[in-house]
């Protein structure tokens, strides 16, 4: 494993706000092959009354994605998951199947709303340990309640893994972007990264860029066990 993972990409075509069209798929898996992606763990929304996604349909139509880079020569490796939007449900989805954890795996990327009370995110992730699941926090860094670093930890300390957007990096304008992320990516706080990807045009790739600025500014452990190594554990459910 010697590439760069994305675990957080909506990329199944026609399922959720990714893209519409398989052609639309390709061409961002094409865009991922030329910023040097290995593998893509897919994460279209389950989220109750918005994206109805089951599993069913995400193997199917995942099947159908490798089929098709197959023929157009796209080397990348694709697994399937899941972002799922934390209610007083989604344990029974997890627990049926109907939903999807990372990778058939016991990691689950979950997702909450920015504004959730400190108090929901503490129950959700002990209802999901509880009940032998590791969660992932997605995109960790739009809950305003971990904004509070005391908060932060003490979530890590809880066992939450954080998964963060390689854009975040970027500085670029929008959603939550003025606290020090990358003092906490050289501090060894974030697990995972993601590009949260939906496509060319909304929320396009912007990996390498990030990427890049890791390289440069990051011990070579540390990039390693952020980009390679825990991405491995979790393929392995270790």
């Amino acid at each position: 494993m010697d590439g760069i993972w994305d675990t957080h990409c909506h990329l199944l075509p026609g399922v959720d706000d990714g893209p519409e069209t398989m052609e639309d798929t390709l061409n961002t898996l094409r865009e991922a092959e030329r910023q040097h992606i290995e593998g893509i763990i897919v994460t279209p929304h389950f989220h109750p009354g918005r994206y109805m996604v089951y599993a069913s349909q995400i193997y199917s139509l995942l099947e159908s994605v490798r089929g098709e880079c197959r023929r157009n020569n796209i080397h990348i490796t694709l697994y399937p998951g899941q972002e799922c939007y934390y209610y007083s449900g989604l344990v029974e989805q997890l627990n049926s199947k109907k939903v999807l954890t990372l990778a058939d795996s016991r990691y689950v990327l979950v997702e909450f709303e920015p504004d959730c009370p400190y108090s929901q995110m503490q129950f959700g992730v002990r209802e999901l340990q509880s009940n032998g699941y590791h969660p992932i926090l997605a995109h960790f860094e739009r809950y305003r309640c971990l904004y509070d670093k005391d908060k932060l930890y003490e979530m890590k300390q809880r066992g939450a893994l954080l998964q963060m957007n390689f854009d975040t990096l970027l500085k670029h304008e929008g959603l939550f972007r003025k606290l020090p992320w990358k003092d906490m990516v050289q501090q060894g706080l974030v697990d995972y990264f993601g590009s949260d990807c939906h496509g060319m045009d909304f929320r396009p790739l912007r990996a390498d860029k990030a990427v890049k600025w890791m390289r440069e500014e990051l011990p070579k452990g540390l990039f390693g066990k952020m980009l390679h190594t825990n991405v491995q554990l979790l393929l392995n459910n270790d």
